[in-house]
Formats: structure tokens, sequence, C-alpha cells
């Protein structure tokens, strides 16, 4: 086993952070590892990297690995984290062995796996094999300590995917190398992504047997001997793979860019220091690493990219990125993106108007030439139009107008959910068209986004037995009770449809007070912050409390509804970290654990403003990248003390219970006055 060097990584920390704990120390990979607690996985990685070096388990997941599984297949190099279907992924996969060449899934010592930001360990007692693993951002690095053996072999297989592998290829290059490429299907065979690869042995190779597409490198060990294997990925070409792989590692060492990748994490994470419980930092760094993971940088280290079009185009000063699953993560992840990480979001806003000239657009799934494992494009614009409106720069509303325009036709609006969907959009388009001063425009969409009210009136107003189906009327994985909340862009609207304020309370009350909420998809994410608009605004405080730190009753999985509710904690620090069929869907589900225990929600993203709720801890220091501190605090807190009492900004008191994002991004001080009593604010 290497030893890693922690001092010195930790003097290195301490020297660009100022601080000497290693919020690392509270990351833990497996939390929502096991069964279909949120289908993620431990594998070594950097922050939106695109190699995604990790275990592939039998019986795998949507990202290939189950904590509880006893055996391994081998190890994989990109996945999309925690998504629904089979997830995509899972290209060119190594396994290390001893004797007659198999492929078949090998035991593993549990007792001896472990993980953290960039790395990964496990042992393979029968054939005692060491292995372990880390990556940069454009290549994975094996390192395998072998016991003395005149028939050890590598496996290198290029028939493993997550989805319908579609086609792979390979040439031996001599007695060290190995080049090639993989095409395999997206989630939900949408689409497919095409990824090159270049591969290096340490070791030269005694012999090959190939089987089909399946390479076994023979080798002679000595005791205890270590081989390490560094595999480029591109999207482009296996000669760029190479390149973007000799240009990255260099001549570095396994352990100097285990250490590398654990500064960057580190550097990440640590823009936010917590004081409070320490199960609930936990879980907020872990959550945050796990909103750090798409997209991916796609970009060469000469500044390449592939379009999804196919063709190949270079990226002038910025960073194009790749792997998006923006149905889910434009309500969360990304405006938690936008707050703590302005600069980042930036090259990501960039990326997605590339979509719109060299993609997709704000619609449809994937495409067919993708540079890495992705998922859903729609509501692209909403996310462009929150980072406008909080600050980020570079967004060219003017340039992107005619592609805007163009994909209107394509938009669904078929079933009541397509038609609330659509509707936000028109919302969009119709915002973005104020700011360019498109009048005209800025009315027509605005009257398109309001013809909801129509569906709304004949499926959600009366609520009945019909109500309570899932899949009911077409809808995509909810029930009319749990969409008919999702009118974010014009909730006075949904409140009027309602008959006003106090039958909006009511049956606001009814939907959580029946346990017909579901935490665990994202439809109705939004609606325990909706008492914010409410005659009971506390009743925000205390769900959102419960869904964080407590038990409660839930009803319903992806698709169904459960004859037996779950009932216990849906935010977990174990392997089942979430409850049945709650997957994060690329970082949405803990964007929104991060945003909420921060007392901070955007229920309507595209409008720069965050419902409060109370926070988890006593204080929250974010460190932006101009310098400037945000500072979140609580008084009196406990773990009944979560009412609010009062709001300040700056020590004057809020007047309702939110904030603009600019009073945030300026810096200064949120705090906020708790008890267990709740109150009228």
């Amino acid at each position: 086993m290497h030893k890693f060097p922690l001092f010195l990584a930790l003097l290195l920390l301490i020297g660009k952070t100022g601080h000497s704990q290693s919020v690392l120390d509270y990351v833990n990979l497996f939390i929502c590892t096991a069964g279909d607690h949120g289908q993620l996985d431990p594998s070594a990685t950097v922050p939106f990297g695109m190699v995604k070096l990790g275990p592939e388990t039998e019986p795998g997941n949507h990202g290939g690995y189950d904590y509880n599984a006893q055996k391994i297949k081998g190890f994989s190099h990109s996945r999309v984290p925690g998504v629904g279907c089979r997830g995509a992924g899972g290209s060119v996969l190594l396994k290390p062995g001893i004797g007659e060449p198999t492929d078949a899934a090998v035991g593993i010592d549990k007792e001896r796996e472990e993980a953290s930001p960039g790395y990964y360990r496990v042992y393979l007692p029968d054939a005692q094999i060491d292995c372990e693993l880390t990556a940069n951002n454009y290549a994975g690095f094996h390192c395998y300590t072998f016991p003395k053996s005149e028939a050890a072999y590598i496996l290198v297989d290029l028939e493993h995917a997550y989805a319908n592998l579609i086609g792979s290829d390979y040439q031996i290059e001599g007695l060290r190398e190995l080049a090639g490429w993989v095409k395999a299907g997206n989630v939900c065979k949408k689409g497919a992504y095409t990824q090159y690869f270049h591969l290096e042995f340490s070791k030269e190779v005694k012999e090959y047997t190939v089987l089909k597409n399946k390479i076994y490198a023979f080798f002679e060990t000595k005791a205890d001997e270590v081989i390490t294997v560094q595999v480029g990925l591109s999207p482009i070409s296996s000669e760029q793979a190479q390149k973007d792989k000799e240009n990255s590692l260099a001549d570095q060492s396994f352990d100097q860019v285990r250490e590398e990748a654990a500064v960057a994490w580190q550097n990440l994470l640590g823009r936010v220091e917590l004081e409070g419980k320490e199960e609930y930092k936990t879980l907020f760094y872990t959550h945050l690493y796990h909103s750090c993971l798409m997209p991916v940088n796609t970009t060469s280290t000469d500044g390449q990219f592939k379009g999804a079009d196919g063709e190949i185009y270079r990226a002038q000063g910025y960073t194009h990125y790749n792997g998006w699953s923006v149905w889910d993560t434009y309500r969360t992840q990304f405006p938690l993106l936008i707050l703590l990480y302005p600069d980042k979001m930036q090259d990501f806003t960039r990326s997605i108007a590339d979509l719109f000239f060299y993609g997709q657009g704000m619609v449809g799934w994937s495409g067919k030439n993708e540079s890495a494992p992705t998922v859903r494009k729609e509501h692209s614009l909403l996310v462009l139009l929150d980072a406008y409106r909080k600050g980020v720069a570079g967004i060219d509303f003017e340039k992107l107008w005619p592609e805007i325009l163009a994909d209107v036709p394509y938009l669904p609006y078929a079933s009541p959910d397509d038609i609330l969907e659509t509707s936000y959009d028109y919302w969009a388009i119709s915002e973005v068209a104020g700011i360019l001063g498109k009048t005209a425009d800025q009315e027509k969409y605005r009257k398109l986004a309001h013809n909801y009210k129509h569906i709304w009136k004949k499926k959600f107003s009366v609520m009945d037995e019909r109500s309570d189906i899932m899949h009911g009327d077409g809808l995509y994985e909810g029930t009319l009770w749990q969409y008919r909340w999702s009118v974010p862009w014009d909730i006075e609207g949904l409140i009027g449809l309602m008959g006003g304020k106090e039958p909006f309370t009511t049956q606001l009350e009814q939907f959580f007070d029946e346990d017909l909420y579901n935490h665990g998809n994202q439809p109705g994410l939004q609606a325990p912050f909706l008492f914010n608009f409410s005659n009971k605004p506390w009743r925000t405080q205390e769900l959102v409390n419960k869904i964080l730190t407590r038990d409660m009753t839930q009803a319903y999985g992806t698709h169904e509804k459960w004859e037996q509710p779950y009932y216990g904690r849906l935010y977990k620090a174990e392997p089942e970290g979430y409850i049945p069929e709650m997957d994060d869907d690329a970082g949405t589900m803990s964007a929104w654990y991060v945003l909420a225990s921060m007392g901070l929600y955007p229920v309507c993203v595209g409008l720069p403003e965050y419902q409060l709720s109370a926070p988890l801890f006593d204080k929250i220091t974010i460190r932006q990248p101009n310098g400037k501190k945000i500072i979140i605090k609580s008084k009196k807190r406990t773990d009944d003390n979560f009412y609010i009492q009062a709001v300040k900004v700056n020590g004057k008191k809020a007047e309702a219970l939110s904030i603009t994002h600019d009073q945030l991004a300026k810096g200064g001080r949120l705090t906020f006055y708790l008890s267990n009593t709740h109150q009228l604010y």
C-alpha cells in the first residue's frame, strides 16, 4: 500500500485555507452507496472530473457500485452519479488477477476497503492483490501490488458498459501500451457517448491473450511487486488521450496525483466553514462533494472540445464542460454552485450556451455524439437566466436569442406536467426578452407561460382519489398532487387559482399532513418552502427541519405508491443514506440538503432570491473568490429551536422570510434568531 504523505498535504492545505482542520475528514464516500438508496459510488475523481475511476461490484448499481456487494468485476473510468434507468458509463474496465484468465467477479475484503476524495482502495484476498486508484481530470492511475507469480495478469475489458454497448476497438502498441475507443448508450438508452483511451503499463507485458475485445496482459511478478497503469481518456481521439494523459500526469508518482486530488477537493469544499454538530458536518460536506461531480471537464489540455454535434471546436478563454442532467440539477445544484462557486459558473454557463450552438439547446435528452456520459438538457435556459440575474458574467442573450426561439417548437406540451414544465420555459423566454428589450416577445411568451392556468383548472383544482396515482394522466414519475405545486414562477397566480391564501394554506397542509409529498423525486422539492407564501410560514421551518433531521413518513417510490410506507430519516450518514429509490440525480438531492441546511432555498430558479428557513449550524462562513465572506449565524440554535423569531441582514431586520442574492453575494452577515415556539413573521 502507498503511504500517502498526509502531513505534507495538510501543510499545503493549511497554507491555502488558513485552517488546520481538513474538511475531507467529514467526507464519507460510502454514504448513499448501498442498494437503491442514492445510487452513488466511491470513485476516485477530482472536482467536476471527466475521469471517475471506480469499482464495479457484482451485483452493481446505476453507478456500478453497491456497498453491500461482496464481489468485484474490476475498475472502470466513467459514470454519472446517482441517476436512473441503468445509468451510463462503465467504460474501459481493468481487473488484476492471478492464474487462468477470467472476467468473473472476485471476492473483496470489505474490512480493508477505503475511500476518500481522489482515492479508492480494496484488497482481493483470493489473488492477494492490493488495488489502489487515483485520478486527475484526464487520466485514471491504477496501482496494483501483486504476490509472486508467473501468471499475473491485468484484464482490459472494452465490452463493459451500463447501458447498451454500441461498439469498441483497440490496437496493441508494443509491450506497454494499448489504444482504442468505446461507444455506449447514455441514460435510458437516449443517445450515446464515445470515449477514446490510451493505456500504458509500467512494466513490459510478457504476452497478451485476447478474447474478443477483452485483452489479458500477462506479467511475471515478484513478491509485493507494484505494477501501475495509467489510462488517459479523451472525447476526441486516442492520440489526444495520450497527449492529455502525458501533459497532465507528467512524471508524477501515484502519491503525488492522489495528493493533488485531495488538495483540489480541500480547496473547493473548504470555501465553506461550519460550526455545529459533527453529524451534520459529515452530511453537509459529503453532499457538497456529491454536488461537485457534474458536469465534467471535457476540454483537452490544448483547448479543444467536441460539441454535441460531433464536431471539434476550440474553447477560447474558458473550459468546456459536458455531462448534463439539467432537468434535475437546474432546481438545486446549479443555484448552489452559483452561490458558492460563481467563478466556476462562468465556464458552466458558457458550456450550456455551447449546447444551443453545437447541440440540442434546452430540449431533449442526450445526443448521439456526447463526449461524456450524460442525461438530459431541458431547462438549460433557466440555468442561464438564474446565473445572469445573480451576476455571473459572460452570458450573451442577444447572441443566443435566435437559437432560443429555434428550440420553441420542440418544447413538449402533451401531458399536464409537460404543460407546467414548458410554461416555466416560456416564462424564462419572456424574462430574457425583457432583458433584451424585446417587448413584443416578452408579452407573447408571458401570455404563453400563463396559459398553464387552463390545464391547472382542469386537472389540479379538484383533488380526489385519481389525484394520488403515480403516472396518472401521463405524468412523469409523480402524481397530480405532487405536480400541482410546480408553478414556481407564478406563486401568486397559484394562490389565486386556489381561492386565496387561506385555502392555499389549508391545501398545502393537507398535502404534507396526509403524507402526499415525495422527497425522493424532483417535481415537488420546492413545496416545503411554499409555506413562506402562506398564512403559516412557520410550517416551512418545521418541515425543512424534519426532512433534514427527523423521522418522517414517505409513501412513494419513483414509479409507484408503496403498500408499506417508509418511516425514518430521509438523510442519513450511512451507506443507506437516502430513502429507497431516492436517486441523487447528479447532485440534485445532495444540493437540496446543502442549501436547506444553510437556511436558503431558490423556490423560483430565474429569480435572484432565496426563501429562508432555520439553518442547521451555529455559524456558516462562505469564502468567496473576490475575498468577501458571507456569514450566516443562528442565535440560540438547538435541535428543538428551529422556529424563526427574527432575521437580520447586516444588523437590519428583514421584513420577510426571503433574501435577495445580491444581499448575500455582496458579503455580510445574515443572522437568525431562533426559539422553540413558532410565530407569524
